[in-house]
């Protein structure tokens, strides 16, 4: 007989059994395979528009520090600026590149781990126009894995809304407006204002004997939303966060179970909340673009790319109600897209969180496993489910390019419940694992798979 609290011991059996899903940013592999060096990113987050908002407003003369945490050490970068979604063009009037003081809990950066960044040999300033991106030159500042990184970017005259990617519960900074090129105050008392999104700024770049580049993509499962909460209580209670844990979203797990297996990877998240795989699907986060459509930009671009783990579709049998067909179809596409450029696929079922949310019935707070497949009636999303994880463990894993499996299904359904997660994984949304939840989905990932091995 299955109970709420019986499923608390999960995390920890996960540990024991895949270690790998489990390592610290501390955990040293014993020597990392090293090859000839190159260009890989250490740190990446896709852009998804540029939509005015009261976070997004534009402004005047203002400095931003951006603060990222890199997937692996790195002593030679360069930072990847963008303004592809950009309406008018945005000048960069100074940029520097630091290892912050005190992860993303203050602006501070430590002095002796900071360098300006220059653009096109040298030139302090670029500006870049609508739908243009930009390498800065490299830098070059040592830094270990676990260390947070900061880009300060200087903003010149006036600017209108910029193209973003939500960070969800991570911290940057901003100076106030008309404040100028505060770039180089490394105290960071010149960034008087906060803002959870990363201005720009989409990826981090290190050189060197590097195995290469692997990209998470997906949408918000993959961006980590709820990855901050703990796992203290049980479905249908919400879980809460737990302060400081603001790096367990699926990349940072997967970047530290490479490490810990002694594999030299850049892990980038490819993901933002709300994506839809298919265009025949409606975004649940605004005017984003469709994954089918994004995957060679965001992917398939990346310096050094050798593997992606893909999972996405969840939102078009959730918002939408499409059949599994449809999204078999777009996997399709995406998985043939990655085998052309020679990048291992390793492809996800979707875990129990999909059901139709226009269909009947769906959970409420008087029936929280309304629509589970026991006692039933499934929910017609739930249905859809099982039939696209069915097409991913047979026909997709014969595709040209799928290396893997990850079957997230199998490790986070609740036996009970089956179109459920385990109680105490289950953030309380029915959408998102919690902290401990997406360490039990990282288990299912096989490393040997993603190094290509």
């Amino acid at each position: 007989m299955f109970t709420v609290r019986a499923f608390l011991w999960l995390p920890f059996l996960c540990c024991v059994f895949a270690l790998q899903s489990c390592s610290s940013p501390s955990t040293a592999a014993a020597v990392a395979p090293t090859g000839p060096s190159q260009w890989i990113a250490a740190w990446g987050a896709s852009s998804q528009n540029a939509l005015p908002s009261v976070k997004n407003g534009g402004g005047t003369e203002q400095s931003f520090r951006f603060l990222v945490y890199p997937s692996i050490a790195g002593v030679q970068e360069r930072v990847h600026f963008s303004n592809q979604f950009g309406t008018a063009p945005v000048t960069i009037g100074a940029a520097r590149l630091s290892v912050a003081s005190n992860g993303d809990s203050s602006a501070a950066v430590d002095p002796a781990s900071d360098a300006g960044l220059t653009f096109n040999n040298g030139n302090k300033s670029v500006t870049l126009q609508p739908n243009q991106e930009i390498d800065s030159d490299p830098v070059q500042i040592t830094y270990t894995h676990g260390q947070w990184l900061a880009v300060s970017v200087y903003l010149k005259g006036n600017f209108g809304p910029l193209t973003q990617h939500d960070a969800g519960f991570s911290y940057s900074y901003s100076s106030a407006a008309n404040a100028g090129d505060v770039t180089a105050d490394t105290s960071g008392n010149s960034y008087t204002g906060n803002t959870t999104e990363w201005f720009m700024v989409s990826a981090v770049e290190a050189y060197g004997p590097y195995q290469g580049t692997v990209a998470f993509f997906g949408s918000s499962s993959v961006d980590g939303h709820n990855s901050n909460l703990g796992d203290t209580n049980a479905y249908p209670v919400q879980q809460v966060a737990v302060p400081g844990q603001i790096t367990s979203r699926p990349s940072d797990l997967l970047a530290n179970s490479l490490l810990g297996a002694g594999y030299n990877f850049g892990v980038v998240n490819a993901a933002f909340s709300g994506d839809a795989a298919g265009e025949d699907a409606s975004s649940m986060s605004g005017n984003v673009t469709a994954g089918v459509d994004r995957f060679k930009h965001d992917v398939l671009q990346l310096p050094g790319i050798a593997a992606v783990v893909i999972y996405i579709g969840g939102i078009d049998l959730r918002a939408d109600c499409l059949p599994a067909t449809t999204v078999e179809a777009t996997l399709s596409t995406i998985i043939a897209q990655a085998a052309a450029a020679k990048v291992r696929v390793i492809l996800a079922t979707l875990p129990p969180a999909e059901y139709c949310l226009t269909g009947q019935p769906v959970p409420t707070e008087a029936l929280p496993y309304d629509g589970d497949l026991n006692p039933g009636p499934e929910n017609p999303g739930s249905t859809q489910r099982r039939a696209f994880n069915d097409w991913v463990r047979t026909t997709a894993a014969t595709l040209p390019g799928v290396v893997a499996i990850a079957d997230f299904d199998k490790v986070l359904a609740y036996p009970a419940h089956p179109d459920f997660m385990i109680p105490n994984l289950n953030s309380g949304d029915n959408f998102h694992p919690d902290g401990p939840g997406y360490a039990v989905q990282n288990s299912a990932i096989p490393l040997r798979a993603v190094a290509g091995q």
